[in-house]
């Protein structure tokens, strides 16, 4: 394929999230046949934390495309410099971006991709030989009627990796006991001020984890404890310290470095017994288990400490995962380290922890060893959290660029006579 005018593909594409439907419509403005797949709704997993305020302004998390097509379909376009809550980045922008005529017929909801082969080859045929790319991509679909097989010449798994959260365990592993709680164990950022008061306010939490998400819902628990002063709040994370986060010297985003600030004086505070709740570092929970309508956790601290603590709720944040799942049967190259691609997980290396000081990346570092089948948005970085929604925008430039073979395709340039 070369330049805007070339051959239009079947384009499947897993995931109904800001990225899958950012790529559904840059496909489809070039005019290729998309089926974007989602196993739920358009925005499931935004709206899951539909209460969370952004870290990042809505520069950030639009495309100029997306954001020309809403306005010309008469939608307000809200500030740049605002950052929006994950309700408002579904309901002013991905939802209507949903509805965009060119993308009416092209969206199929409650249907979850099974898995993804090629049709007459297995794994390890025709190894890291151009040849597989002559056999279509075949997906096995379940939907409300039942399974199917849907075929492809191009796949996107845009599916991210909020589905999928690390275990709270020593060693990445489960805990004993943790399996068996299943969705007793919060293992998203809950509404702990809204929807959620109620299993919360006047009750023992323990959280666990040391990302921006487990401060964001500590400092919301200590909120809720200057409402509801019963409340009891136990923060626990595996990272020796007495405070979890290292400041951004000259912080582009003002929202986290005042987040960051915030959940580092109340671990402070906490981990001399002075604070609001109790800070506990360098700890690693052992096992969990059920006592009654209460949760008893172990925890080991060094060597030879262990603290139990007998908690209404257990806030488990530790991150997320990708799950290779879907293309089990595909030639991927994944990162042994974060279960990333592996091109990209090695041009990381080095980076950082800052997602604005991420490097230059170029088109070659999405390709991996099957042809045209290309990992996108939160799960090309695997278990690396310095993903951004405007590296996933970029990441959707670029593989379009491949499929046409023009590196200066961009439907994010804003069109002649404009600026």
């Amino acid at each position: 394929m070369t330049g805007a005018a070339a051959r239009a593909v079947r384009i499947a594409i897993v995931g109904g999230g800001p990225i899958g439907l950012e790529a559904a419509l840059y496909g489809r403005c070039l005019g290729h046949d998309v089926r974007l797949f989602e196993q739920g709704e358009v925005a499931r997993g935004v709206l899951s934390w539909r209460h969370v305020r952004m870290l990042s302004p809505w520069a950030m998390n639009r495309t100029p495309l997306g954001t020309r097509r809403l306005a010309e379909a008469g939608y307000r376009v809200p500030e740049d410099s605002i950052c929006p809550t994950g309700a408002e980045l579904a309901e002013q922008y991905l939802l209507p971006l949903s509805r965009d005529p060119l993308l009416a017929g092209h969206i199929q909801t409650h249907s979850r991709v099974v898995q993804i082969g090629r049709d007459g080859l297995l794994k390890g045929d025709l190894i890291g030989r151009p040849g597989r790319a002559r056999h279509a991509f075949r997906l096995l679909v379940e939907d409300r009627s039942g399974e199917h097989i849907e075929h492809a010449d191009v796949v996107l798994d845009c599916s991210g990796t909020y589905g999928h959260p690390n275990a709270l365990g020593d060693g990445g592993i489960p805990a004993p006991g943790e399996r068996w709680l299943g969705s007793r164990l919060w293992r998203h950022i809950p509404d702990v001020l809204g929807r959620d008061r109620h299993r919360f306010a006047g009750r023992k939490v323990l959280v666990v984890g040391a990302g921006l998400s487990a401060a964001t819902v500590a400092c919301a628990l200590v909120e809720l404890q200057r409402q509801e002063p019963r409340t009891e709040v136990v923060w626990a994370v595996r990272r020796e310290g007495l405070t979890p986060y290292v400041p951004i010297p000259g912080d582009p985003l003002p929202s986290r470095a005042a987040l960051m600030h915030a959940a580092n004086e109340l671990a402070r505070a906490g981990a001399t017994q002075g604070g609001k709740l109790r800070f506990l570092h360098g700890v690693f929970v052992e096992s969990l288990s059920a006592e009654g309508p209460r949760l008893r956790v172990l925890l080991r601290q060094g060597a030879d400490r262990w603290h139990e603590e007998l908690c209404d709720e257990v806030i488990g944040l530790t991150g997320y995962g990708p799950d290779p799942t879907l293309y089990r049967e595909l030639q991927v190259h994944e990162c042994y380290a974060t279960g990333g691609l592996m091109r990209l997980a090695a041009a990381l290396v080095g980076a950082g922890g800052d997602c604005l000081a991420q490097p230059a990346l170029g088109p070659e570092l999405l390709q991996s060893p099957e042809p045209r089948f290309f990992v996108l948005g939160a799960k090309s970085y695997g278990r690396n959290s310095a993903f951004l929604l405007r590296t996933g925008h970029e990441q959707i430039r670029q593989v379009f660029c491949l499929l046409h073979e023009d590196p200066q395709l961009d439907l994010y340039a804003a069109p002649p006579g404009t600026r």
